[in-house]
């Protein structure tokens, strides 16, 4: 049992999977921390989004290093960074240190890249795509058991989650210096090339071209709306509903949960029998009714903790037809040679708009709350706009001279 506890795969399971909780753990408590020293939600939002901006720009410098330098090193030095993030946040004694720990962080959680290429690295043909398959888990697992966790640990004190959160870490950090091998060879290594870091490139490039650009963009725009409903969330049910950090934290376990299950158990039964564009506008559509709920509940009287409950599972059942859709609409499009930089350009693109939404809600939020559910539903439905119709799509791939991309032959259709 231990030795499958300690294999390399494991070891990134845990990685993922605690990154993930400590993020679950952070958000829920962040309003009530920021009470000591500015709880205004421009404050908020801006805590929130240092993180996702840090981490995006980032990403490519962390997955150059691992090509250059190895794997193993950058993995290392990323749950380090983790730990430290961690134990900052409990300790911080000023607002300065909370944005420094959430830049920390955001540097810690850039790694996603490097531990994917790691995956593929010890897996085959034959298993590569389970393999792969774990980072949804670890995700999915993360969502349920960091704001539990939190929930649940809170009671003893606003910082204890966070210090329980960082003893994990630190465990899988031990863990993995003495577990976690070196996958890439020198042989296969790389000189750093600071060419690959640029993010703005790529990004233009994707919102340049022709019809891939209309699906790009509309999931830009569900991302900032996610990101800005999500990240002031607690907020608002803190501030309109006085609901305690217990409180929320169940309904983040809730979203955590639905979301898991849809995407597990219907998702496929969903795009099987509708087609990705007309499951993604769904998602779009439920996910700019599950932020109106909110306004709505504050004058449900006795059915407020119903209508809030309510706004969480729409919202996941929303967001669990949208992510995998959006990318799986971009991917059809491109060859499967571009598949990882157009993806990538979509991550960097999807990653600006989750680091402004929190931003532009939280100014919006402290002149108006019902203003600022009203900016992230436009957003949401701006989304369905931008993708259209799925008479409008194309039955071919683009080409590369439509695009400007090197796509594959006329002969494949999206799926």
């Amino acid at each position: 049992m231990l030795k499958r506890l300690h294999n390399p795969l494991a070891i990134v399971f845990l990685t993922l999977l605690l990154d993930k909780l400590g993020e679950n753990i952070v958000y829920p408590l962040l309003p009530f921390i920021l009470e000591a020293y500015r709880p205004d939600a421009l404050t908020l939002g801006l805590v929130a989004s240092t993180a996702t901006l840090f981490g995006v720009l980032t990403s490519p410098l962390m997955g150059s290093l691992s090509d250059s330098i190895g794997r193993r090193p950058v993995i290392l030095a990323c749950i380090g960074l983790n730990v430290i993030s961690l134990l900052m946040f409990g300790w911080a004694g000023s607002l300065s240190v909370v944005f420094l720990s959430r830049a920390v962080n955001g540097v810690a959680t850039s790694t996603m890249g490097t531990l994917q290429a790691y995956i593929t690295d010890i897996s085959n043909a034959g298993n590569r795509a389970r393999n792969l398959g774990i980072s949804g888990a670890a995700f999915g697992i993360g969502a349920i058991a960091g704001p539990a966790l939190g929930g649940g640990l809170v009671h003893f004190g606003p910082s204890v989650p966070v210090f329980v959160a960082a003893g994990l870490a630190g465990y899988n950090l031990l863990t993995a210096s003495i577990v976690l091998r070196e996958t890439l060879s020198p042989q296969q290594r790389q000189p750093l090339d600071l060419r690959r870091m640029n993010l703005i490139k790529p990004v233009l490039r994707l919102i340049t071209a022709p019809r891939l650009n209309r699906i790009a963009l509309a999931f830009a725009a569900f991302n900032l709306c996610f990101a800005a409903f999500t990240s002031l969330l607690v907020l608002s049910l803190k501030d309109l509903f006085g609901w305690n950090p217990g409180q929320t934290s169940g309904v983040l376990v809730v979203i955590g949960v639905t979301l898991t299950v849809v995407q597990v158990g219907l998702i496929g039964k969903l795009v099987k029998r509708w087609g990705e564009i007309n499951v993604n506008r769904a998602g779009m559509a439920l996910t700019a009714g599950s932020v109106l709920l909110i306004p709505i509940a504050q004058v449900s009287g006795a059915f407020t903790a119903s209508v809030i409950l309510l706004s969480g599972m729409v919202l996941a059942v929303g967001a669990a037809f949208v992510l995998p859709t959006a990318r799986s609409l971009v991917s059809g499009l491109v060859a499967p040679t571009e598949q990882g930089v157009v993806l990538g350009s979509l991550a960097s693109l999807t990653g600006l708009a989750s680091a402004i939404g929190p931003i532009a809600a939280g100014w919006i939020y402290d002149k108006s709350s019902l203003g600022c559910f009203l900016f992230e539903a436009f957003f949401a439905l701006l989304g369905i706009v931008l993708i259209g119709r799925d008479r409008e799509r194309p039955d071919l791939l683009l080409t590369s001279q439509g695009s400007g991309l090197p796509l594959e032959s006329e002969s494949a259709s999206i799926r």
